[in-house]
């Protein structure tokens, strides 16, 4: 009996100290700076609602999906490009927006956001940590470029894809350091990307810019490339073959693959009109920071002579130029730049020594960041209102309970939210699907009226617009009010809404009171015969 009492015994004594390891991992002191990133987002992200108009029609489709099991194969959400194939090749990343909503509405939006955003930092700082081997230097250097990555911080499927790609550069510094069994993980990887945001086309670029720069070894000054083995090399080409493999499974085929090469070729106007595809603005004090963070990296070549990898180099001066001409790419640039900048900061930054550590005092920590966390969440009534403030909530309201006439014109920023909310009964002029627009001519004529060219009202009625849901104080708003064709029927602190004094008859449609919002009209012969 003795010898049986002694086995379980002495199991415990080899089991104890594996249990004892496992949670020194979990809250030890570079778990705990990880917290204090989480933390330092939610001090960010709480006094905010950072919904933005695409974050909206995104939910819309992802709803649809849900409610009906499928994928529109024809535009039923605006009648200026009725009946076009819709390009919603994010479609997986619209139903995670759409599950979190059905959740917990607004505040499951919210709290997606947060989430997506405090995996962005933690992944960005587990990486600057792989690269420098020093976590204390890593969450130093992510710190910094929060408000650059910041910039981008806005709810939509794109975060996803800022995940998706901190992954793989993850798994291919993880692999140049040994740890052969990493790159399986990017063949799924791709397969859900694709289905998420055109983004993956990025994960590619950089899977072979690292095959590239293995292919021969390589020095000049502080520039390195150290050359794979054959074995190494093998393997990537296996991966990358895989990874290509994944890319006909989606609902579109090949099209998802060549949607974002077509997107960055083909769509001029978006590139000219939609400010995230604007140069990036260094007016703001953001962009001032990526200035001042490149200007101490040119210095510290010159004082310390660093060295680098040649991928790791090249990947900072073109997310760095993509930046520059692009504002959507800073986060790009903030999730490259982060490993050198920790690497740089290493040099005077102490190394965690876990010997030292003391997991108790990181474990209370960590436990009471959490609930700070869980009692700063904003409550729905908060979310409400800020959400009130930047989209046309109340006017909204007015259309539900209000006969308007239409077809019904509307702006840019407001078209994501009316879809959403309204739609499909109520049609929109446009909506952020700015390169479906774009696609089907209609982005060009929205730019005329905005910019309230000399045939801006002309293009209303080749529309046969009747109606207008526009800023207060936009341009057009002022036009529309100085003109005795147009009555402003309801105004609040950030939108207005105008009728046209006599209605246009829309297509089809013989007596002008039947007409309403969602009214249909075939855009392309009404254009004809207006402008004739």
């Amino acid at each position: 009996m003795a010898t049986e009492t002694m086995i379980p015994i002495s199991e415990q004594v080899v089991k104890r100290p594996a249990v004892q390891r496992a949670l020194r991992r979990c809250f030890s002191f570079p778990v705990l700076l990880g917290a204090l990133l989480v933390a330092l987002n939610a001090v960010i992200m709480f006094p905010t609602f950072r919904l933005e108009p695409d974050t909206w029609w995104h939910l819309k489709l992802g709803q649809q999906i849900l409610l009906t099991g499928h994928w529109l194969k024809a535009d039923i959400y605006s009648f200026t490009a009725y009946g076009n194939p819709p390009l919603a090749f994010e479609w997986l990343g619209e139903i995670v927006l759409a599950f979190a909503y059905k959740i917990g509405v607004l505040r499951g939006l919210h709290i997606l956001l947060f989430a997506l955003t405090s995996a962005i930092l933690v992944l960005t700082y587990y990486f600057a940590t792989l690269r420098s081997r020093n976590s204390k230097a890593a969450v130093a250097a992510t710190a910094i470029l929060i408000p650059l990555a910041g910039m981008c911080f806005t709810l939509r499927p794109q975060l996803l894809g800022y995940i998706f790609l901190l992954i793989t550069l993850i798994c291919l510094e993880r692999y140049k350091q040994g740890l052969q069994k990493s790159l399986w993980i990017l063949p799924p990887l791709f397969l859900v990307w694709v289905n998420t945001h055109g983004s993956f086309i990025l994960g590619f670029c950089v899977v072979g810019l690292y095959w590239i720069c293995g292919l021969v070894p390589f020095q000049a000054g502080g520039l390195t490339m150290e050359p794979w083995k054959p074995r190494q090399r093998i393997h990537l080409e296996i991966v990358m073959l895989l990874g290509c493999v994944t890319l006909p499974f989606t609902p579109f085929g090949g099209q998802a693959f060549i949607f974002p090469i077509d997107k960055a070729l083909f769509f001029p106007q978006q590139s000219a009109h939609i400010q995230e595809w604007l140069p990036l603005n260094f007016s703001q004090w953001e962009p001032k920071v990526m200035l001042v963070l490149l200007l101490a990296f040119l210095l510290a070549q010159v004082a310390y002579r660093p060295t680098y990898r040649v991928e790791e180099f090249f990947l900072v001066l073109f997310t760095a130029y993509m930046t520059c001409v692009h504002t959507r790419f800073v986060i790009l640039f903030a999730l490259v730049f982060a490993p050198l900048a920790a690497s740089l900061l290493a040099r005077w930054a102490p190394t965690y020594e876990a010997e030292n550590d003391k997991p108790v005092v990181n474990a209370v920590l960590i436990v009471l960041i959490i609930l700070a966390i869980g009692r700063g969440l904003p409550t729905r009534k908060e979310l409400a209102k800020r959400a009130a403030s930047n989209f046309p909530v109340a006017a909204v309201d007015y259309l539900r309970k209000n006969s308007v006439p239409g077809p019904m014109y509307n702006d840019y920023g407001f078209g994501g939210y009316l879809l959403w909310a309204l739609g499909p009964q109520h049609k929109v002029f446009i909506d952020g699907r700015g390169d479906f627009y774009e696609q089907a001519g209609v982005f060009s004529d929205y730019i005329s009226v905005q910019d309230i060219h000399p045939d801006a009202l002309a293009i209303l009625r080749s529309y046969r617009v009747n109606s207008c849901i526009i800023q207060r104080e936009s341009a057009l708003a002022t036009l529309l009010r100085a003109r005795s064709d147009w009555k402003e029927i309801y105004k609040d602190p950030l939108s207005s809404i105008f009728v046209r004094d006599r209605l246009l008859p829309s297509e089809g449609t013989k007596d002008p009171s039947e007409i309403g919002p969602g009214t249909n009209s075939s855009a392309a012969s009404a254009k004809a015969g207006a402008r004739s």
